[in-house]
């Protein structure tokens, strides 16, 4: 068996389930429309989990199954799981890969990249939410480009294609989720090799079991009678499923009514579907989607072959929503600025709505961008990728993070990093620098770009990163008191390229060795210490204004033994709990950590951390 296919595997060292028992469904849609009036509800919506995956430390959507005998994967299967796991697209959530096959684990667990801002199904089912033609082209195109990828790409088709699997991420892109292995659970089954989880809640409800295309139903379930359960999936039934979701987008409703009924489903239901050709109701009176609707009905037909495709269903799609191109956010940036236009026409009475339009804008695309890049996008500039002389780039780490999470509950660890986050970003707002992204435990910051500031870069990132370690000294967890927040720090200095990336989701992106270098210095840094190269050190202590001392030679990956220096020691509190002036600290080392370490203290005038 060749290793590099087995990619996709998940080890079970590294995988573990997350349940959140107060996150029933009722409290899911409180919380969810829990929403004060003054704020903007496209933002602030999220899901409430009931339950997740972490996969090292990054969420991930879950299916899990109990096995009882280990899987034979053909080389046929490895092939297909190794394809799996290499598809790429904008409207797909990425597939982790499948835990299964494991000692002391009888389980098969299969993973994709959790989404956060809510399924598809929730936004149709939910009345207070309007859903108008822009938010409706924008999702359709989204899924079914998604889908186009996936009838075109190795994998063929999507086998489980629910509202429920149609993912809206925080940039309102929908993004499909559980692709490609409808078929390989079902194998497992039909091999009696897994089975449901004992007391595990149903895998799909009803109201969504009776959606999946009737002949699949069939190959799993002829009488009607067995209860609900993953099916296998085909491209023309993938077609039959896009029916379905578009008569749910249309109508708010789902296609046999069955959520909001107060009655018990027809048991007779499933056999009406498979041997009848029931279909859901459509009305024959006038609607400016109907169009559409006939083309749900060409979806359902019962001979697969006369499905419509993909590429038909966007042509329909573009007759009945002329005005709405683009995606969502295009959509929207579009809106904004019509309704600035016509404000800016009444601008003596209607100044405050005018501002609110163009902050409504800005806030969304300072979102995802810098603000100097994000007012350009606004103007219709483009800016192009570009090379710079010198910036500086900074990472911070929250040390023992995965100690402090197996001892809190999710919200508990979700409430902690967006506190301490938040107060670092209180911290960024005094200085000329640009929060790039954080992942997991990690903050990364960079001075210099976009905008150069004649060489103030690295001055900056100093300056923030002895702010950010007195954050930290006096940071208090008001959930464990005795906890004590340390961070690990490192920086450096030197060229950089950097541009927008993406067309959708745009994103402004670092490249190039500063950043890597600034990211060792970082994982090579002590807690509580601030770690920076021997040229970026050269340039502070020239100034005269800053405290080093030498660490010595550190063994960076890919860079070999490098001089390094400690930014103002680590600083003690002294009486009172009131830290004292900086001064050095002993380090412990190894002889093949450390090389030639020098404890002479490089002082210049000594300055407050």
């Amino acid at each position: 068996m060749n290793v590099y296919k087995l990619t996709w595997k998940v080890s079970k060292d590294t995988l573990k389930i997350i349940v959140n028992k107060n996150a029933d469904a009722k409290m899911q849609r409180e919380l969810e429309n829990r929403t004060n009036k003054d704020e903007n509800t496209l933002i602030s919506r999220r899901r409430v989990f009931g339950s997740y995956a972490l996969v090292g430390t990054q969420r991930a959507e879950y299916l899990q199954f109990k096995q009882d005998k280990k899987l034979s994967l053909s080389e046929a299967t490895l092939d297909y799981l190794y394809s799996l796991k290499q598809l790429q697209n904008d409207n797909l959530a990425k597939f982790f890969g499948i835990q299964c096959n494991d000692d002391n684990m009888p389980t098969l667990t299969v993973l994709h990249t959790l989404v956060e801002r809510g399924t598809l199904e929730e936004f149709c089912l939910d009345r207070d939410f309007e859903m108008n033609e822009t938010f409706k082209s924008a999702f359709m195109r989204d899924m079914l480009k998604g889908l186009n990828y996936l009838h075109k790409g190795p994998i063929a088709h999507h086998g489980f294609l629910q509202a429920s699997t149609c993912l809206i991420d925080i940039n309102w892109v929908l993004k499909l989720t559980l692709y490609g292995v409808s078929n390989f659970i079902c194998d497992a089954f039909d091999s009696t090799n897994v089975k449901l989880l004992d007391h595990a809640a149903p895998m799909i409800s009803y109201p969504q079991y009776v959606c999946f295309p009737p002949e699949h139903i069939k190959e799993y379930d002829p009488t009607g009678k067995l209860p609900p359960r993953i099916v296998r999936g085909s491209q023309k039934g993938d077609m039959y499923c896009v029916g379905m979701i578009l008569y749910m987008m249309i109508e708010r409703e789902d296609p046999f009514m069955l959520i909001h009924s107060l009655e018990r489903p027809n048991p007779n239901l499933v056999k009406d579907i498979i041997d009848n050709g029931k279909m859901p109701r459509v009305a024959d009176e006038h609607n400016p989607e109907a169009k559409l609707l006939q083309k749900c009905q060409e979806c359902w037909n019962r001979n697969p072959e006369e499905r419509p495709d993909v590429r038909k269903i966007l042509e329909t799609i573009a007759i009945v929503y002329p005005t709405a191109k683009g995606n969502l956010v295009d959509q929207m940036m579009k809106m904004n600025e019509k309704y600035a236009a016509e404000l800016e026409e009444m601008v003596s009475i209607r100044t405050q709505d005018l501002a609110l339009a163009q902050v409504a804008t800005m806030k969304l695309l300072n979102e995802m961008l810098p603000a100097a890049v994000a007012e350009d996008l606004k103007n219709g500039i483009v800016r192009e990728p570009r090379s710079y002389e010198s910036a500086t780039v900074m990472f911070v780490q929250i040390c023992e993070f995965n100690a402090l999470m197996k001892k809190s509950t999710p919200n508990q660890t979700i409430m902690f990093l967006n506190d301490v986050f938040d107060q670092f970003d209180n911290v960024i707002k005094n200085h000329d620098a640009y929060k790039v992204e954080t992942t997991g435990e990690t903050y990364m910051v960079a001075s210099g770009v976009p905008e150069e500031n004649e060489g103030r870069h690295v001055y900056e990132i100093a300056e923030m990163s002895l702010e950010i370690r007195e954050v930290s000294y006096r940071y208090k967890l008001s959930y464990n008191p005795s906890y004590v927040l340390r961070v690990r720090i490192g920086f450096h200095m030197g060229p950089i390229a950097a541009g927008v990336i993406g067309i959708r989701s745009p994103r402004y992106c670092l490249f190039g060795d500063t950043v890597n270098f600034a990211s060792r210095m970082q994982s090579n840094s002590a807690p509580n210490q601030i770690q920076t190269s021997e040229i970026t050190a050269n340039l502070l202590m020239a100034s005269k204004m800053y405290t080093f001392k030498k660490r010595g030679y550190v063994h960076v990956k890919g860079k070999g033994d490098v001089k390094c220096f400690w930014l103002n020691q680590h600083v003690h509190e002294g009486e009172n709990g009131e830290p004292p002036l900086t001064h050095s600290v002993q380090m412990p080392s190894t002889s093949s950590e450390i090389k030639g370490v020098d404890e002479t203290a490089i002082m210049h005038p000594l300055r407050k951390v």
